[in-house]
């Protein structure tokens, strides 16, 4: 066969544990290697508060290749029931003993599916399944059983006390039962009279049966209440109005990815929650086909090894616009073109100082220097002589921005450049790069070492801003994921502010505003007028790829399509 499929139904059992979503978590964890499972994911844990509290309980699920596990568990009725849907073989004697003894369970009844009989896989025949399986089904339907056990009859009574044998009254193979469980009020509540009529003829019915055999009535027995994580339900209202959440410990899964392991974290408090909720909102901007995401850089990153992070999130469109130091962008031409940079752990001055090599920086300066040059000649063959712009039909071109230096750098790149960089992912991707600080950094010097040989470039001082803002203004929202709090920080606020939907004329809303590594007193004071502000203590090369890993394991494809409709109009 395929698989076997097992489903198991619990009582009389330990109510405590079947209370206690941290054990039961446990449980799952260790579920899947005691029977011979691979765990690829979770567990993922729920514990609900029903309506009616006797359905309150715990839900888990694990997933294992290609399969799952799942378990709901009702304290208060002393009962559970336990789902493990396979696509192999499993010894399911085996993950019977297992959870009878995490649970103690006295009373169990299980049934074991046979799925796939037609399945034609490598080891099977014409038909599918072998042939023996095949015959075996057949003949449990013709009967209309699936075990030699008999069924459970619906109350223990004299007609049927003495069909069931006792060998089995520790739990039977059942064909499933379907029923729904109420949403709303009681059973008392919602059933008819002749309804409760039966309901109570059964317990009366099971309760003198037990007694006669010296046991308590099965259903009788008082089971154990899911106890609030906190007071009022797991949440504490303050006077000001506001509601807040009671803390969850964070189990450790030993297969937890880093989107498993920041959704438990933000479930809990300090600066883990902070790093799961940044993640939520990222997630929620990248879904979103209204929103234009922003990343500003105040402090390098690519030389603390963030190049490939930002590349991935770049060519996946996790992001719309950067921000960034003119200083990082030289230190991705310098990776790009195959150099290094070294981390010096015992600098007096700076910890995380990196150095570069002499000849590495004589190479990138080459680079951009033969770049620039080239620019400038293509502008000044462009650009008519004062007699002939007089009588040209056609104006001057415009000057360059920072962002166009940076793609005409990016597109150049490929051709040079061993290792795919921050320029070059976003020049391909349509990811618009704009740098405050042009001027005063060391692509800067080179620009004013080209304009002191008598062949500058012009470059539009004002050019940027104004980009910035159209490409805002393309979508009614903009959500802000900014390393630090500074002029990258500011240009982005500028641009925003000078930036109009066609639709209403205003500016587009912040709807989100992630602050990696900026004290909570300065970030927050910057927050004003955000949707959503979050303030993660931790700088960007610690936040940033771990946010970014997150990210990729929730949209592994990249930024949805339904996000990205208006890309075109972006770029």
């Amino acid at each position: 066969m395929f698989g076997p499929h097992l489903i198991i139904d619990g009582s009389r059992c330990n109510t405590q544990k079947l209370a206690d979503r941290i054990l039961v978590e446990q449980v799952l964890n260790e579920y899947p290697t005691a029977i011979g499972m691979t765990k690829i994911g979770g567990p993922y844990m729920f514990e609900y508060q029903a309506p009616d509290p006797a359905y309150s309980g715990v839900s888990g699920l694990v997933v294992i290749a290609e399969s799952h596990i799942a378990i709901h568990t009702f304290p208060e009725l002393d009962y559970f029931t336990l789902d493990i849907f396979s696509c192999k073989n499993f010894d399911h004697e085996l993950a019977i003993r297992y959870i009878k003894d995490a649970f103690e369970v006295a009373e169990m009844d299980r049934m074991l599916l046979q799925r796939g009989l037609s399945f034609r896989g490598p080891h099977h025949g014409r038909l599918g399944a072998t042939d023996e399986l095949i015959a075996a089904a057949d003949a449990r339907l013709a009967t209309g059983i699936i075990s030699k056990e008999p069924a459970i009859p619906d109350a223990p009574t004299e007609a049927t006390e003495a069909t069931v044998s006792p060998s089995v009254a520790g739990g039977r193979m059942l064909w499933p039962q379907y029923g729904v469980t109420p949403d709303v009020g009681t059973y008392g509540d919602t059933v008819n009279e002749l309804d409760a009529a039966r309901q109570q003829a059964t317990r009366t019915a099971s309760a003198a049966h037990a007694a006669e055999r010296g046991e308590q009535a099965l259903g009788m027995r008082a089971g154990a209440r899911i106890i609030a994580r906190s007071p009022m339900d797991a949440t504490l209202a303050l006077p000001d109005g506001r509601i807040l959440p009671a803390t969850t410990p964070a189990l450790v899964n030993p297969t937890a990815s880093i989107s498993g392991l920041l959704d438990k974290l933000s479930a809990g408090g300090g600066q883990g929650r902070a790093l799961g909720r940044a993640l939520a909102a990222w997630e929620r901007a990248a879904r979103d086909g209204e929103t234009t995401i922003s990343l500003t850089l105040t402090a390098p990153v690519i030389a603390a090894g963030l190049r490939e992070t930002l590349v991935y999130a770049i060519e996946r469109r996790y992001v719309d616009v950067i921000v960034a130091s003119a200083d990082d962008l030289y230190a991705d031409i310098y990776e790009s073109l195959g150099h290094a940079h070294f981390a010096d752990d015992e600098a007096p001055d700076a910890p995380d100082a990196t150095l570069v090599t002499a000849e590495g920086q004589a190479q990138t300066r080459a680079f951009i220097a033969e770049q620039l040059t080239e620019l400038a000649d293509i502008e000044l063959e462009c650009t008519p002589s004062s007699h002939a712009q007089a009588h040209a039909t056609h104006p001057t071109p415009a000057p360059l921005t920072g962002a166009d230096l940076w793609r005409r750098l990016g597109e150049a790149l490929p051709e040079r450049a061993p290792r795919k960089g921050l320029l070059q992912a976003a020049a391909q991707a349509g990811v618009a790069i704009y740098t405050p600080d042009l001027g005063v950094s060391a692509v800067g010097r080179e620009l004013l070492a080209l304009r002191a040989r008598g062949n500058g470039l012009t470059l539009d001082a004002t050019g940027d801003l104004l980009a910035l803002a159209e490409l805002l203004s393309q979508r009614p929202q903009v959500a802000l994921l900014r390393g630090g709090v500074g002029l990258a920080d500011e240009f982005v606020a500028q641009a925003r502010s000078l930036a109009a939907t066609p639709a209403d004329g205003q500016a587009p809303r912040l709807t989100a505003l992630i602050t990696l590594g900026a004290t909570p007193g300065v970030a927050k004071a910057s927050a004003s007028g955000a949707t959503t502000a979050i303030v993660v203590d931790a700088d960007a090369t610690l936040a940033l790829p771990l946010l970014t890993t997150g990210l990729a394991q929730r949209l592994p494809g990249g930024r949805p399509v339904a996000a990205r409709q208006r890309e075109a109009a972006l770029v």
